[in-house]
């Protein structure tokens, strides 16, 4: 009905009937444009092509819907310039034997490239083999991480783990990214693994593999220079070393353009859709720099990165990013470490340093990764008649910009947070000196060397049901004494931050203030964060030492002293059963269950075994 005038064949256009001409008493041919419905008079104005798109737009939006698991709310998320902050309950079974996290950001659940393109473009239209490797392991969303930060206390745990599938899942996203932005190139020796921001060597579990805590990670700087520098100088720390440790990962650009054109030519696509949009976005995976620094709380000790060539093929002095090249092994990433003593300003590492980590009081490592860069457009599609030249589900952002737009956002939180935690530092108050104390007395521990007097006191500890004061002291001392350490110097480096905090204020309250000004003052409450943190963590610590010695060591006492002294008589009764001439049935039971429990208790050498050892130990009645 809506043809083109110019699809009419000549005779007919000659022949049409016009209104024109008529005179106002003459009816109008029954086609005429004035006997029209206003919609068909607007179709004769503005022609039936551009009203055809008219009619199909006002009753189709803009955007193709997103059906099925996809949620409106996740795929807002790829425009969204920050991340999201997660809450505690999201990360509290994320724990290992040495550390747990405080804080995580990362964009929750966003969409995988199997994901997006197969509610964009069909689950038919796609060749799902290319995404083998992810799409059963991670679905449809994967957390996209930005930052964690873990507290950790070296143990002497050896907890090893499984390699979990989400892991290389994760790694396997980077190579999808690298296949869609570039195609298949010759010579390429860049690739990815899955790689954690804490490692789970340093976590010790299971619980660092969460799809927030992984990102593709060069595989070589994964193998050798992360692995065996920062990591491994966390990882070998001495026993009792705490510290917290922050990772941070950063995205040149949050979202990618690909086409239908590209995709088609990639093998993804089967056939070109003109019912879907030409162009649309799809989330970043690999982060373009690598951001860890871990600060000493107590006075324990760091290990020392790795010794050999090996680990240092990537290290750079000034980390040029001009030299990465992804046909170069060497260069597919650089990195830089650094280290501090005594809280004093970061020195830069070069090899045959820290031969003696003693005095290291901070470490920090940066890798920057090989870029992409977008494979070409098809701007001008020929085979494609669609209405949508680009569905916006995300615009294509630059990190690094975004991260500029942000940083005014990011200094009033970190000012905020340090101007509370110094007020939270003056209201608090400091615990006394506490009193020195055994655990467990070495005179009472010499005479384990007896046998017979060792079983004794294994039985009257597990009577008394010590283990739990026990525990509760022990872990006050291993994780808090220390704190009472803490120099004059600390509390002078205290007090000279707060003065500064006055002289960040005026900074940020400045007219017009640049983004060299932003970054100073983001600089100087990075700085006064990790000097306040440190002394009000010391401070916390203190207390929450003295509240359980106060509780608990009296409970501990009593136990511990009437253990002694029962387990003492228990043993002279025995021996002088022992001697006894004569001795009644109920005398040689009672022989006989003490010199099980004796042989029993042979093997137990500490007194960590004495509560903890599942030895069975017989009832003795010797009353």
């Amino acid at each position: 009905m809506f043809n083109n005038r110019e699809s009419l064949p000549k005779e007919n256009q000659n022949q049409r009937p016009s209104s024109k001409n008529l005179s106002d008493n003459v009816l109008p041919p029954q086609n005429s444009h004035r006997n029209m419905p206003p919609v068909l008079q607007l179709a004769k104005k503005v022609g039936n092509k551009a009203m055809t798109q008219l009619l199909q737009n006002q009753k189709q939006p803009r955007m193709p819907l997103i059906q099925r698991k996809l949620k409106q709310e996740n795929l807002n998320k790829m425009k969204a310039d920050h991340p999201d902050a997660y809450q505690q309950k999201d990360f509290e079974e994320a724990v290992g034997d040495d550390g747990k996290f405080t804080d995580v950001q990362a964009d929750k659940g966003l969409p995988t490239f199997w994901g997006m393109l197969k509610e964009v473009f069909g689950e038919k239209n796609l060749n799902a083999e290319i995404f083998a490797k992810t799409k059963n392991e991670l679905g449809d969303t994967c957390d996209r991480p930005h930052s964690v930060t873990a507290l950790v206390t070296k143990s002497a745990s050896k907890n090893d783990r499984e390699g979990l599938k989400v892991v290389t899942a994760i790694g396997n996203l980077g190579k999808e990214e690298i296949f869609i932005r570039e195609g298949a190139i010759s010579g390429l020796l860049a690739s990815y693994e899955g790689g954690h921001l804490v490692g789970y060597q340093i976590l010790r579990g299971q619980g660092g593999d969460q799809e927030w805590n992984v990102a593709p990670q060069d595989t070589k700087n994964n193998k050798e220079s992360y692995n065996n520098t920062i990591e491994e100088m966390l990882r070998e720390a001495k026993i009792g070393t705490k510290y917290e440790y922050t990772v941070e990962v950063k995205y040149d650009q949050l979202n990618f353009s690909v086409d239908q054109d590209q995709l088609l030519k990639l093998g993804i696509l089967k056939k070109i859709d003109a019912d879907k949009p030409w162009e649309i976005q799809l989330p970043v995976r690999i982060p373009f720099k690598w951001e860890a620094k871990a600060e000493m709380l107590n006075n324990g000790q760091f290990g020392r990165p790795t010794a050999g060539n090996s680990s240092y093929d990537q290290y750079s002095e000034n980390m040029d990013e001009g030299n990465l090249d992804y046909t170069e092994s060497d260069y597919t990433a650089r990195y830089h470490l650094w280290y501090s003593v005594n809280r004093g300003e970061d020195k830069d590492y070069t090899p045959g340093d820290l031969e003696d980590t003693k005095g290291v009081t901070g470490v920090r490592f940066s890798m920057h990764q090989a870029l992409m860069s977008d494979h070409a457009k098809n701007k001008d599609p020929i085979a494609w008649k669609g209405r949508e030249r680009v569905a916006d589900y995300g615009s294509v952002q630059d990190g690094l910009v975004a991260e500029s737009a942000g940083i005014r956002k990011a200094i009033d939180i970190m000012y905020e947070k340090n101007r509370q935690d110094f007020l939270e530092f003056d209201a608090m108050e400091d615990a006394d000196q506490p009193e020195d104390f055994e655990l467990v007395p070495a005179v009472v521990m010499d005479k384990m060397v007896d046998e017979e007097y060792r079983s004794c006191f294994i039985k009257e500890l597990r009577d008394a049901k010590i283990g739990k004061e026990y525990d509760e002291l022990k872990y006050a001392n291993e994780n808090y004494l220390e704190s009472f350490s803490m120099k004059d110097d600390d509390l002078k480096s205290l007090q000279l931050e707060k003065d500064h905090l006055k002289d960040i204020e005026t900074k940020m309250n400045a007219k017009d203030i640049s983004p060299d000004l932003l970054k100073e003052c983001k600089a100087m409450l990075q700085k006064q964060s990790r000097v306040i943190r440190v002394i009000l963590n010391h401070r916390r610590e203190r207390m929450a030492y003295s509240k359980i010695v106060k509780k608990t060591r009296p409970i501990y006492k009593r136990k511990w002293e009437r253990s002694v002294k029962k387990s003492i008589a228990a043993h002279e009764r025995f021996k002088i059963l022992k001697k006894k001439s004569r001795k009644t049935v109920s005398d040689e039971k009672n022989l006989r269950d003490f010199e099980w429990n004796k042989n029993s208790c042979r093997r137990v050498e500490t007194f960590d075994g004495f509560l903890k050892d599942k030895i069975d130990l017989r009832t003795i009645d010797t009353e």
